[in-house]
This record gives C-alpha cells, structure tokens and sequence, in this order.
C-alpha cells in the first residue's frame, strides 16, 4: 500500500518570537492506493527563522512535506 499527497494548505504563519523563530502550520492531504483506506489529512508544523530567506523557507517546507509521506510509506 502506497500514500501519496493530493493536496497541501498552508495555515497562517505565527508571529515571531524574539528570536525571529515562527512556525507555519501545513495541512497535507493524503490518499492511499488502497480503497480500504479513506482520504484523509495531517498537519504539520513547520519551524522556521527570520534569518532565511523566502527560498530557503520555501524548500524547508517542501523537504518537511515530502519526509512526512516518505515516512508514512516505509
């Protein structure tokens, strides 16, 4: 059985702490290749820094997302 991702809403970003760290909370839709198991969702949350750029938050998140499904499917 295999999951993969069909959707992904990025929540609202919270406000940083003194030292610029913040977290976003990501929404990651989820099916799975059997019918046995419904659509459903998990929630993430995603820690990062004022001090990275708009890329590397960007690719943070994408990394966070992908190792989520790559765990689910061991």
């Amino acid at each position: 059985m295999k999951f993969s991702k069909v959707a992904v809403d990025y929540g609202k970003e919270t406000e940083a702490d003194e030292q610029g760290n913040y977290s976003c909370t990501i929404t990651i839709g989820i099916k799975s290749s059997s019918e046995l198991i419904p659509p459903f969702s998990k929630d993430i949350i995603v820690e990062s820094n004022n001090s990275q750029t708009g890329y590397e938050v960007d690719m943070q998140r994408k990394a966070e997302i992908e190792s989520y499904i790559s765990n689910i499917n061991i």
